[in-house]
């Protein structure tokens, strides 16, 4: 199980950075056509990515028996922050401004960056095996907020 949900974590988090830093280096020649198309594509993306993540995989790792809901809430936070930011660029957008859009890219970027980091390295490897049980129903439910994102999936 922790390797699929790693798989899948993964996959979507290196997406989303490569995502960022084409916005980034669109911003930068001022395509902010290809900017706004790229980076509307992101937000939608991530946000069904976060709500995944909040309505599937962490209530399934909380109703564990014993299980500490300390690392899952401060994902939560970190999920809201990732929000906030993302309305300040998208915000920023339509302003056109470069060096204010790749700054507030930049905040994102470090925001996603470490929370990927807490996920990846903390979250994973402690909630990977006690999912074990429960594997193919989570995998089906993440694959369905997948196929939201991506109808043709």
């Amino acid at each position: 199980m922790s390797a699929t949900l790693s798989s899948w974590l993964h996959h979507d988090h290196r997406r989303y950075e490569g995502m960022l830093e084409e916005c980034d280096l669109r911003a930068g020649v001022e395509d902010w056509k290809a900017v706004k198309r790229l980076f509307g594509e992101l937000k939608s993306d991530l946000e069904t990515h976060i709500r995944a993540e909040n309505e599937v995989l962490f209530p399934a790792y909380e109703d564990l028996p014993g299980a500490p809901v300390a690392p899952t809430d401060a994902l939560r936070a970190e999920h809201a922050e990732i929000g906030r930011l993302l309305r300040d660029v998208e915000r920023l957008l339509a302003a056109q401004d470069s060096d204010l859009f790749t700054d507030a890219l930049r905040h994102l970027d470090a925001a996603m960056t470490r929370h990927h980091e807490h996920e990846e390295r903390i979250f994973l490897p402690m909630a990977g095996q006690a999912l074990l049980a429960s594997r193919d129903e989570l995998l089906r439910r993440l694959e369905a907020y997948d196929r939201r994102r991506n109808p043709g999936a």
